[in-house]
Protein backbone atom coordinates (compact mmCIF):
# COMPACT_ATOMS: atom_id res chain seq x y z
CA UNK A 1 0.00 0.00 0.00
CA UNK A 2 1.47 3.39 -0.79
CA UNK A 3 1.81 6.36 1.01
CA UNK A 4 -1.33 9.04 1.64
CA UNK A 5 0.18 12.02 -0.11
CA UNK A 6 -0.63 15.36 2.00
CA UNK A 7 -1.45 18.48 0.22
CA UNK A 8 -2.20 22.19 1.86
CA UNK A 9 -6.11 22.53 3.18
CA UNK A 10 -7.77 24.75 0.33
CA UNK A 11 -9.83 26.70 2.36
CA UNK A 12 -11.82 28.03 -1.06
CA UNK A 13 -13.06 24.21 -1.24
CA UNK A 14 -14.77 23.79 1.99
CA UNK A 15 -16.33 20.53 0.63
CA UNK A 16 -12.82 19.64 0.79
CA UNK A 17 -12.55 20.57 4.43
CA UNK A 18 -15.39 18.96 5.81
CA UNK A 19 -14.95 15.63 4.12
CA UNK A 20 -11.26 15.79 5.80
CA UNK A 21 -13.06 16.63 9.11
CA UNK A 22 -15.28 13.98 8.85
CA UNK A 23 -13.37 11.07 7.89
CA UNK A 24 -11.00 11.79 10.92
CA UNK A 25 -13.50 12.99 13.07
CA UNK A 26 -16.79 10.92 12.80
CA UNK A 27 -15.07 7.25 12.88
CA UNK A 28 -12.96 8.18 16.02
CA UNK A 29 -15.83 10.17 17.94
CA UNK A 30 -17.87 7.14 17.29
CA UNK A 31 -15.56 4.38 18.00
CA UNK A 32 -15.18 6.51 21.66
CA UNK A 33 -18.85 6.57 21.97
CA UNK A 34 -18.38 2.64 21.41
CA UNK A 35 -16.44 2.04 24.21
CA UNK A 36 -18.15 4.56 26.54
CA UNK A 37 -21.50 2.60 26.10
CA UNK A 38 -19.30 -0.88 26.42
CA UNK A 39 -18.23 0.78 30.19
CA UNK A 40 -21.79 1.40 30.53
CA UNK A 41 -22.58 -1.72 29.74
CA UNK A 42 -20.31 -3.12 32.31
CA UNK A 43 -21.72 -0.93 34.75
CA UNK A 44 -25.05 -1.66 33.98
CA UNK A 45 -25.04 -5.89 33.63
CA UNK A 46 -23.44 -5.98 37.39
CA UNK A 47 -25.86 -3.89 38.51
CA UNK A 48 -27.65 -6.89 39.14
CA UNK A 49 -24.89 -7.92 41.73
CA UNK A 50 -25.68 -4.51 44.22
CA UNK A 51 -24.11 -1.82 44.69
CA UNK A 52 -20.45 -2.63 45.76
CA UNK A 53 -20.34 -4.15 42.64
CA UNK A 54 -21.47 -1.38 40.28
CA UNK A 55 -18.48 0.41 42.32
CA UNK A 56 -15.89 -1.46 42.18
CA UNK A 57 -16.11 -2.25 38.47
CA UNK A 58 -16.83 1.85 37.91
CA UNK A 59 -12.74 1.77 40.56
CA UNK A 60 -11.54 -0.63 38.13
CA UNK A 61 -12.87 0.86 35.08
CA UNK A 62 -11.45 4.18 36.29
CA UNK A 63 -7.65 2.63 37.25
CA UNK A 64 -7.77 0.83 33.32
CA UNK A 65 -8.55 4.67 32.19
CA UNK A 66 -5.95 5.81 33.98
CA UNK A 67 -3.34 4.01 32.08
CA UNK A 68 -5.05 4.25 28.71
CA UNK A 69 -4.88 8.43 29.40
CA UNK A 70 -0.80 7.30 29.71
CA UNK A 71 -0.96 4.58 26.73
CA UNK A 72 -2.47 7.72 24.55
CA UNK A 73 0.11 10.22 25.74
CA UNK A 74 2.47 7.82 23.79
CA UNK A 75 0.58 7.58 21.08
CA UNK A 76 -0.47 11.30 20.83
CA UNK A 77 3.64 11.41 20.61
CA UNK A 78 3.81 9.19 18.07
CA UNK A 79 0.91 10.83 15.79
CA UNK A 80 1.97 14.50 16.17
CA UNK A 81 5.34 13.52 14.90
CA UNK A 82 3.58 11.70 11.97
CA UNK A 83 1.32 13.93 11.03
CA UNK A 84 4.18 16.55 10.93
CA UNK A 85 6.48 13.99 8.94
CA UNK A 86 3.74 12.89 6.20
CA UNK A 87 3.24 16.75 5.84
CA UNK A 88 7.27 16.96 5.13
CA UNK A 89 6.71 13.66 3.14
CA UNK A 90 9.80 11.96 5.43
CA UNK A 91 7.84 8.08 5.57
CA UNK A 92 10.60 6.48 6.72
CA UNK A 93 11.14 8.41 9.79
CA UNK A 94 7.12 7.90 9.80
CA UNK A 95 8.08 3.94 10.57
CA UNK A 96 10.77 4.59 12.42
CA UNK A 97 8.95 6.49 14.57
CA UNK A 98 5.79 3.61 14.82
CA UNK A 99 8.49 0.93 15.43
CA UNK A 100 9.98 3.21 18.53
CA UNK A 101 6.53 3.93 20.14
CA UNK A 102 5.57 0.48 20.09
CA UNK A 103 8.95 -0.58 21.95
CA UNK A 104 8.69 2.61 24.76
CA UNK A 105 5.08 1.39 25.66
CA UNK A 106 5.41 -2.38 25.93
CA UNK A 107 8.61 -1.75 28.46
CA UNK A 108 6.23 0.63 30.44
CA UNK A 109 3.51 -1.46 30.61
CA UNK A 110 4.86 -4.97 31.14
CA UNK A 111 5.65 -3.76 34.56
CA UNK A 112 2.02 -2.21 35.35
CA UNK A 113 0.76 -5.66 33.81
CA UNK A 114 2.80 -7.40 36.82
CA UNK A 115 1.42 -4.71 39.73
CA UNK A 116 -2.01 -5.16 38.65
CA UNK A 117 -1.87 -9.49 38.23
CA UNK A 118 0.18 -10.06 41.44
CA UNK A 119 -0.17 -6.78 43.88
CA UNK A 120 -3.90 -5.59 43.42
CA UNK A 121 -5.15 -7.25 46.77
CA UNK A 122 -3.08 -4.89 48.57
CA UNK A 123 -2.74 -1.69 46.70
CA UNK A 124 -6.44 -1.34 45.93
CA UNK A 125 -7.28 -1.11 49.66
CA UNK A 126 -5.05 2.36 50.08
CA UNK A 127 -7.34 4.12 47.51
CA UNK A 128 -10.90 2.98 48.91
CA UNK A 129 -12.25 2.44 52.55
CA UNK A 130 -15.29 -0.33 51.87
CA UNK A 131 -13.64 -4.18 51.87
CA UNK A 132 -16.49 -5.67 49.65
CA UNK A 133 -15.61 -3.00 46.95
CA UNK A 134 -12.15 -3.43 47.52
CA UNK A 135 -12.22 -7.51 46.96
CA UNK A 136 -14.46 -7.57 43.97
CA UNK A 137 -12.21 -4.20 41.83
CA UNK A 138 -8.52 -6.53 42.96
CA UNK A 139 -10.51 -9.43 41.17
CA UNK A 140 -11.58 -7.69 38.06
CA UNK A 141 -7.79 -6.01 38.43
CA UNK A 142 -6.02 -9.32 38.24
CA UNK A 143 -7.76 -10.84 35.45
CA UNK A 144 -7.48 -7.91 33.34
CA UNK A 145 -3.76 -7.10 33.90
CA UNK A 146 -2.98 -8.71 30.07
CA UNK A 147 -5.22 -5.90 28.38
CA UNK A 148 -2.72 -3.45 29.30
CA UNK A 149 -0.27 -4.44 26.77
CA UNK A 150 -2.60 -5.46 24.11
CA UNK A 151 -4.65 -2.50 24.81
CA UNK A 152 -0.94 0.03 24.66
CA UNK A 153 -0.61 -1.56 21.00
CA UNK A 154 -4.31 -1.08 19.89
CA UNK A 155 -4.21 2.29 20.49
CA UNK A 156 -0.95 3.02 18.99
CA UNK A 157 -1.77 1.26 15.81
CA UNK A 158 -5.20 3.47 15.94
CA UNK A 159 -3.20 6.65 16.49
CA UNK A 160 -1.00 5.74 13.18
CA UNK A 161 -3.80 4.21 11.13
CA UNK A 162 -5.56 7.91 11.51
CA UNK A 163 -3.08 10.56 10.38
CA UNK A 164 -3.03 8.65 6.98
CA UNK A 165 -6.95 9.01 7.51
CA UNK A 166 -7.77 5.57 7.79
CA UNK A 167 -10.30 5.83 10.50
CA UNK A 168 -12.57 2.81 9.08
CA UNK A 169 -10.43 0.14 10.39
CA UNK A 170 -9.55 1.17 13.60
CA UNK A 171 -13.67 1.79 13.88
CA UNK A 172 -14.45 -1.60 12.93
CA UNK A 173 -12.31 -3.39 15.05
CA UNK A 174 -13.85 -1.22 18.27
CA UNK A 175 -17.47 -2.73 17.10
CA UNK A 176 -16.40 -6.38 16.62
CA UNK A 177 -14.76 -5.77 20.52
CA UNK A 178 -17.60 -3.98 21.73
CA UNK A 179 -20.64 -6.69 20.38
CA UNK A 180 -18.27 -9.68 22.05
CA UNK A 181 -17.61 -7.95 25.52
CA UNK A 182 -21.61 -7.41 25.43
CA UNK A 183 -22.40 -10.78 24.58
CA UNK A 184 -19.54 -12.17 26.92
CA UNK A 185 -21.14 -10.23 29.72
CA UNK A 186 -24.21 -11.30 29.23
CA UNK A 187 -23.05 -14.95 29.00
CA UNK A 188 -20.23 -14.71 31.92
CA UNK A 189 -21.93 -12.28 34.73
CA UNK A 190 -25.06 -14.24 35.31
CA UNK A 191 -24.17 -17.72 33.88
CA UNK A 192 -26.77 -17.45 30.97
CA UNK A 193 -26.46 -20.02 27.62
CA UNK A 194 -24.71 -22.82 30.08
CA UNK A 195 -21.96 -20.97 31.05
CA UNK A 196 -21.07 -20.39 34.92
CA UNK A 197 -22.81 -17.34 36.90
CA UNK A 198 -19.14 -15.45 37.29
CA UNK A 199 -20.26 -12.30 38.55
CA UNK A 200 -17.45 -9.33 38.48
CA UNK A 201 -14.78 -12.00 37.46
CA UNK A 202 -17.40 -12.71 34.10
CA UNK A 203 -16.97 -9.14 33.24
CA UNK A 204 -13.27 -8.93 34.10
CA UNK A 205 -13.09 -12.07 31.28
CA UNK A 206 -15.07 -10.36 28.97
CA UNK A 207 -13.20 -7.94 28.85
CA UNK A 208 -9.88 -9.67 27.97
CA UNK A 209 -11.33 -11.49 24.74
CA UNK A 210 -12.84 -8.20 23.61
CA UNK A 211 -9.62 -6.67 23.71
CA UNK A 212 -7.57 -9.63 22.46
CA UNK A 213 -10.04 -10.03 19.51
CA UNK A 214 -9.42 -6.14 18.58
CA UNK A 215 -5.84 -6.59 18.24
CA UNK A 216 -5.82 -9.67 16.18
CA UNK A 217 -8.48 -7.69 13.72
CA UNK A 218 -6.35 -4.81 13.59
CA UNK A 219 -2.74 -6.00 13.01
CA UNK A 220 -4.29 -9.06 10.60
CA UNK A 221 -5.62 -6.34 8.19
CA UNK A 222 -2.68 -4.24 8.64
CA UNK A 223 -0.40 -7.13 7.79
CA UNK A 224 -2.55 -9.43 5.24
CA UNK A 225 -2.84 -5.56 3.45
CA UNK A 226 0.67 -5.22 3.69
CA UNK A 227 0.13 -1.72 4.77
CA UNK A 228 3.69 0.50 5.22
CA UNK A 229 2.77 0.07 9.03
CA UNK A 230 3.57 -3.89 8.68
CA UNK A 231 6.54 -3.60 10.30
CA UNK A 232 9.36 -6.01 9.84
CA UNK A 233 11.68 -7.56 11.98
CA UNK A 234 14.34 -5.04 11.09
CA UNK A 235 11.85 -2.19 11.21
CA UNK A 236 11.32 -3.09 14.91
CA UNK A 237 14.81 -3.17 15.58
CA UNK A 238 14.94 0.10 14.64
CA UNK A 239 12.94 0.70 17.63
CA UNK A 240 15.60 -0.11 20.05
CA UNK A 241 18.09 2.13 18.95
CA UNK A 242 19.43 4.27 21.97
CA UNK A 243 19.30 7.06 19.92
CA UNK A 244 15.87 7.34 18.68
CA UNK A 245 14.47 6.03 21.89
CA UNK A 246 16.39 9.23 23.18
CA UNK A 247 14.98 11.45 20.29
CA UNK A 248 11.34 10.07 20.57
CA UNK A 249 11.44 10.35 24.29
CA UNK A 250 12.73 13.56 24.26
CA UNK A 251 9.79 15.10 22.27
CA UNK A 252 7.37 12.59 24.07
CA UNK A 253 8.33 12.77 27.80
CA UNK A 254 6.89 16.10 28.69
CA UNK A 255 3.51 14.86 26.66
CA UNK A 256 3.74 11.66 28.07
CA UNK A 257 4.14 13.10 31.99
CA UNK A 258 1.23 15.66 31.28
CA UNK A 259 -0.61 12.42 30.50
CA UNK A 260 0.21 11.34 33.48
CA UNK A 261 0.14 13.98 35.99
CA UNK A 262 -3.65 14.47 34.62
CA UNK A 263 -4.48 10.77 34.70
CA UNK A 264 -3.53 10.27 38.35
CA UNK A 265 -4.95 13.60 39.38
CA UNK A 266 -8.20 13.33 37.84
CA UNK A 267 -8.37 9.47 39.09
CA UNK A 268 -7.58 11.21 42.59
CA UNK A 269 -11.20 12.55 41.92
CA UNK A 270 -12.67 9.48 41.86
CA UNK A 271 -10.33 7.61 44.60
CA UNK A 272 -11.30 10.57 47.19
CA UNK A 273 -14.71 10.98 45.92
CA UNK A 274 -14.90 7.02 47.75
CA UNK A 275 -14.77 9.23 51.25
CA UNK A 276 -17.82 10.78 50.23
CA UNK A 277 -19.74 7.53 50.16
CA UNK A 278 -20.65 4.13 48.19
CA UNK A 279 -23.77 5.83 47.11
CA UNK A 280 -21.43 9.00 46.17
CA UNK A 281 -18.87 6.26 44.34
CA UNK A 282 -21.60 4.72 42.59
CA UNK A 283 -23.15 7.90 40.75
CA UNK A 284 -19.71 8.34 40.03
CA UNK A 285 -19.29 5.08 38.49
CA UNK A 286 -22.54 5.96 36.46
CA UNK A 287 -21.35 9.32 35.49
CA UNK A 288 -17.92 8.16 34.46
CA UNK A 289 -18.99 6.43 31.25
CA UNK A 290 -21.95 9.10 30.18
CA UNK A 291 -18.80 11.52 30.86
CA UNK A 292 -16.95 9.87 28.17
CA UNK A 293 -19.62 9.82 25.84
CA UNK A 294 -20.31 13.16 25.87
CA UNK A 295 -16.75 13.88 25.16
CA UNK A 296 -16.52 11.45 22.31
CA UNK A 297 -17.18 13.44 19.59
CA UNK A 298 -15.23 16.68 20.60
CA UNK A 299 -12.19 13.88 21.40
CA UNK A 300 -12.81 13.57 17.63
CA UNK A 301 -12.76 16.70 17.03
CA UNK A 302 -9.77 17.37 18.09
CA UNK A 303 -7.95 14.46 16.94
CA UNK A 304 -8.70 15.94 13.25
CA UNK A 305 -7.96 18.88 14.49
CA UNK A 306 -4.53 17.96 15.29
CA UNK A 307 -3.63 15.79 12.48
CA UNK A 308 -5.05 18.50 10.05
CA UNK A 309 -3.14 21.78 11.85
CA UNK A 310 -0.21 19.04 12.16
CA UNK A 311 0.04 18.50 8.43
CA UNK A 312 0.17 22.27 8.14
CA UNK A 313 2.59 23.10 10.12
CA UNK A 314 4.93 20.10 8.70
CA UNK A 315 4.53 21.65 5.36
CA UNK A 316 4.95 25.22 6.79
CA UNK A 317 1.68 26.67 6.13
CA UNK A 318 0.86 28.67 9.36
CA UNK A 319 -1.45 30.61 7.98
CA UNK A 320 -3.52 27.50 7.26
CA UNK A 321 -2.85 26.35 10.78
CA UNK A 322 -4.28 29.53 12.24
CA UNK A 323 -7.40 29.22 10.05
CA UNK A 324 -7.94 25.78 10.93
CA UNK A 325 -7.68 26.72 14.76
CA UNK A 326 -10.29 29.47 14.61
CA UNK A 327 -12.36 26.80 12.66
CA UNK A 328 -12.71 24.39 14.83
CA UNK A 329 -13.11 26.78 18.02
CA UNK A 330 -16.34 27.94 16.39
CA UNK A 331 -17.88 24.32 15.56
CA UNK A 332 -16.78 23.38 19.31
CA UNK A 333 -19.09 26.31 20.63
CA UNK A 334 -22.48 25.65 18.44
CA UNK A 335 -22.13 21.86 19.06
CA UNK A 336 -21.44 22.26 22.46
CA UNK A 337 -24.69 24.21 22.84
CA UNK A 338 -26.28 21.54 20.96
CA UNK A 339 -24.82 18.79 23.33
CA UNK A 340 -25.26 19.80 26.38
CA UNK A 341 -29.54 21.37 26.10
CA UNK A 342 -29.78 17.37 24.69
CA UNK A 343 -28.17 16.02 27.40
CA UNK A 344 -30.49 18.41 30.01
CA UNK A 345 -33.93 17.17 28.83
CA UNK A 346 -32.24 12.86 28.47
CA UNK A 347 -31.75 13.03 32.12
CA UNK A 348 -34.96 11.81 33.41
CA UNK A 349 -34.51 8.97 30.44
CA UNK A 350 -30.99 8.15 31.47
CA UNK A 351 -31.16 7.99 35.30
CA UNK A 352 -34.31 5.24 34.09
CA UNK A 353 -31.69 2.98 32.61
CA UNK A 354 -30.32 2.74 36.21
CA UNK A 355 -33.53 1.56 38.19
CA UNK A 356 -30.95 -0.58 40.51
CA UNK A 357 -29.88 2.84 42.01
CA UNK A 358 -32.35 3.43 45.38
CA UNK A 359 -34.46 6.52 44.98
CA UNK A 360 -32.09 8.91 46.77
CA UNK A 361 -29.01 7.97 44.42
CA UNK A 362 -31.16 8.61 41.51
CA UNK A 363 -31.87 11.93 42.41
CA UNK A 364 -28.56 12.78 43.13
CA UNK A 365 -27.61 11.40 39.66
CA UNK A 366 -30.18 13.44 37.72
CA UNK A 367 -28.39 16.85 39.57
CA UNK A 368 -25.07 15.81 39.13
CA UNK A 369 -26.12 15.24 35.09
CA UNK A 370 -27.30 18.74 35.64
CA UNK A 371 -23.91 20.60 36.81
CA UNK A 372 -22.61 18.67 34.34
CA UNK A 373 -24.58 20.07 31.57
CA UNK A 374 -23.71 23.70 33.15
CA UNK A 375 -20.02 23.27 33.61
CA UNK A 376 -18.60 21.17 30.86
CA UNK A 377 -18.28 24.08 28.28
CA UNK A 378 -15.02 24.87 29.99
CA UNK A 379 -13.32 21.60 29.98
CA UNK A 380 -14.72 20.98 26.55
CA UNK A 381 -12.98 24.39 25.28
CA UNK A 382 -9.92 23.90 27.29
CA UNK A 383 -9.68 20.27 25.80
CA UNK A 384 -10.06 21.47 21.89
CA UNK A 385 -7.44 24.19 22.31
CA UNK A 386 -4.68 21.75 24.15
CA UNK A 387 -4.86 18.30 22.41
CA UNK A 388 -6.35 20.24 19.04
CA UNK A 389 -3.94 23.24 18.62
CA UNK A 390 -1.35 23.57 21.04
CA UNK A 391 0.01 19.75 21.02
CA UNK A 392 -0.30 19.91 17.29
CA UNK A 393 2.67 21.96 17.64
CA UNK A 394 4.56 20.00 19.91
CA UNK A 395 4.09 22.73 22.85
CA UNK A 396 4.50 20.41 25.43
CA UNK A 397 5.91 22.07 28.14
CA UNK A 398 3.54 25.07 28.41
CA UNK A 399 0.80 22.31 28.29
CA UNK A 400 2.69 20.30 31.15
CA UNK A 401 3.14 23.20 33.12
CA UNK A 402 0.28 24.43 33.16
CA UNK A 403 -2.06 21.36 33.98
CA UNK A 404 0.40 20.48 37.02
CA UNK A 405 0.08 23.63 38.59
CA UNK A 406 -4.07 23.96 38.25
CA UNK A 407 -4.58 20.81 39.03
CA UNK A 408 -2.06 19.79 41.77
CA UNK A 409 -1.89 23.10 43.56
CA UNK A 410 -5.65 24.70 43.39
CA UNK A 411 -7.97 21.65 41.77
CA UNK A 412 -7.22 18.44 43.79
CA UNK A 413 -6.31 20.58 47.24
CA UNK A 414 -9.66 22.30 47.20
CA UNK A 415 -11.71 19.36 46.29
CA UNK A 416 -9.54 17.26 49.03
CA UNK A 417 -10.45 19.89 51.51
CA UNK A 418 -14.46 19.94 50.53
CA UNK A 419 -14.27 16.26 50.65
CA UNK A 420 -12.81 15.91 53.95
CA UNK A 421 -13.92 18.82 55.92
CA UNK A 422 -17.13 19.40 54.94
CA UNK A 423 -20.66 17.33 54.51
CA UNK A 424 -21.37 18.91 51.04
CA UNK A 425 -23.65 17.28 49.07
CA UNK A 426 -21.95 15.24 45.75
CA UNK A 427 -23.30 17.87 43.96
CA UNK A 428 -21.21 20.38 45.23
CA UNK A 429 -18.57 18.34 44.95
CA UNK A 430 -18.82 17.59 41.78
CA UNK A 431 -19.00 20.90 40.62
CA UNK A 432 -15.63 21.32 42.32
CA UNK A 433 -14.15 19.05 39.67
CA UNK A 434 -14.31 21.84 37.21
CA UNK A 435 -12.43 24.49 39.22
CA UNK A 436 -9.40 23.87 37.54
CA UNK A 437 -10.64 23.86 33.84
CA UNK A 438 -11.61 27.49 34.85
CA UNK A 439 -8.49 28.96 36.40
CA UNK A 440 -6.56 27.65 33.33
CA UNK A 441 -8.97 28.66 30.68
CA UNK A 442 -7.50 31.91 30.02
CA UNK A 443 -4.05 31.07 30.18
CA UNK A 444 -5.00 28.68 27.76
CA UNK A 445 -6.53 31.11 25.45
CA UNK A 446 -3.19 33.84 25.90
CA UNK A 447 -0.63 30.88 24.32
CA UNK A 448 -3.11 30.12 21.50
CA UNK A 449 -2.87 33.26 20.67
CA UNK A 450 0.55 34.27 20.82
CA UNK A 451 1.54 31.42 18.12
CA UNK A 452 4.35 30.29 20.33
CA UNK A 453 3.30 27.25 19.18
CA UNK A 454 3.52 27.48 15.89
CA UNK A 455 6.81 24.76 14.98
CA UNK A 456 7.44 23.02 12.33
CA UNK A 457 8.71 19.06 14.29
CA UNK A 458 10.03 17.69 10.46
CA UNK A 459 12.81 20.25 10.30
CA UNK A 460 14.27 19.23 14.05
Amino acid sequence: MSWVEHKGVDFSRRGQLWKSILVLAIPVAAQMILQSLLGMADVIMVGVLGSAAIAAVGLAAKMHFLLLVLMSGLATGCSILLAQYLGARDYHRCQRTLAVTLVVGSAIMIPLMLVFGVAAHTWVGWINPDPEVVDLAAQYLVITAPVLIITQWIVIYEAALRTQGQTALPLLAGVVAAIVNILLNYALISGNWGFPAMGVAGAAWATVIARALQLMVLLGWVYGKKHNYALSLAQLREGFDRQQVARYLGFSLPLVANYAIWAIGNSTYHFVTGFAGTQALAVMGVIVPIESAFFALFVGLANASAVLVGRELGAGNNDNAWRLHQFFDRLTIVLLVVFSLSLWFLRPWIASIFDQLDAAATQLLLNTLAVFCLLVWVKIINMMRIIGVLRAGGDNRFTLITDTIVMWVFGLPIYMAAVFLSQLSFVYLYAFMFLEDGLKFIPVIRRVISRKWMNNLSER
